[in-house]
């Protein structure tokens, strides 16, 4: 598969936000959204990005709402990272149909900051950006 679908089987009549990323920050998603019981929130794995699978994850928008927004979420910085190919990528898919937002650390000359602690920080802060 290049795009995973949701894991469980939320109703997609009552998804308010899909939730796009690839890799580990899944499982951070995940637990996140366990432990808040959010049941209006999809989380999609996107695990091929080049060539990109805009006719398979096209599919699967298509079952959820027109009106859920969609969250690219990555765990590098805005300027490293995913985030530049998939909002060229994930706007020729979504078109004026769906709003498309970042979740995600700021921009920045590192890839990290170096301090666990703070890296613990600015982990959570995107993953409740992610959510809002």
């Amino acid at each position: 598969l290049l795009v995973y679908p949701d894991v469980e089987l939320l109703p997609s009549a009552a998804i308010e936000r899909i939730v796009l990323c690839s890799g580990k920050v899944y499982y951070d998603l995940l637990e996140q959204r366990i432990k808040l019981g959010l049941t209006n929130i999809a989380l999609l794995r996107i695990e091929q990005l080049y060539p990109f699978p805009d006719s398979c994850l096209a599919a699967i928008l298509a079952a959820y709402p027109p009106k859920a927004s969609v969250v690219w979420c990555q765990e590098e910085p805005e300027n490293q990272g995913a985030w530049s190919f998939m909002r060229y990528n994930l706007a020729k898919i979504l078109g004026s149909q769906r709003e498309l937002f970042y979740a995600g650390r700021d921009a920045a000359a590192s890839t990290a900051t170096g301090y666990h602690n703070v890296h613990q920080v600015e982990q959570a802060a995107l993953i409740a950006q992610a959510f809002k």
